[in-house]
């Protein structure tokens, strides 16, 4: 009975130095594997939290595609390409390109030039734009309502708001509705301004 009882308080008996380190052991171990898999998923992201981002995965692409055909045909483009440099921040530059063609008058235009413009998220999926642009474009002579035969470059100041629809861990397609500020008379499109793009 006594090497029974003896034996016993060995077990669980915490003065037992083996005891005590294999307690300690698996102590530590539990409080680690607790930490590992607590609060690193972000269910809007898909990431885990505590994952440190290179610079590649700030990195994104993207732009936007417009298409008309018929008695008035357009054709536009306005690739871009940005950096994140926090969740809820995305600045960038922009390329654009715009082929225009009126039939009925015989009119052709060819507009280039570019931009530079941030997102701020204010709200989950919602952000506020700003973005400055400046596009080359053949003047318009109103007194004749004809082409002068001379290009001008013109600024544009655009401000808005945007949705982000996503559709991937780093696609998403943007819709935004924006007000230029600066709007002329060679501007070639009129206010509101809808876009609807594209990143990855």
């Amino acid at each position: 009975m006594t090497y029974i009882t003896a034996r016993n308080e060995g077990i669980f008996n915490f003065k037992s130095k083996t005891l005590k380190t294999k307690f300690l052991i698996l102590f530590f171990l539990t409080i680690l594997l607790h930490n590992s898999y607590s609060q690193e998923y972000d269910p809007y992201t898909y990431q885990d939290i505590d994952e440190k981002k290179v610079l590649s995965d700030k990195v994104f692409f993207g732009g936007g595609l417009g298409l008309q055909f018929g008695t008035f045909t357009l054709i536009k483009l306005t690739p871009e390409i940005g950096f994140r440099p926090v969740e809820i921040l995305e600045t960038g530059i922009g390329a654009y390109y715009m082929y225009s063609k009126n039939f009925v008058y015989h009119i052709s235009s060819h507009v280039y030039g570019g931009s530079g413009f941030a997102r701020l998220y204010v709200f989950q999926n919602f952000f506020l734009k700003g973005e400055y642009e400046l596009l080359n474009v053949d003047e318009i002579d109103y007194t004749t309502g004809y082409y002068s035969g001379r290009r001008i470059f013109v600024p544009g100041l655009l401000g808005g708001i945007g949705y982000r629809q996503q559709v991937g861990k780093r696609s998403a397609f943007l819709t935004t509705v924006l007000y230029n500020f600066t709007m002329t008379e060679n501007t070639p499109y009129y206010n509101p301004v809808f876009k609807v793009s594209f990143i990855f």
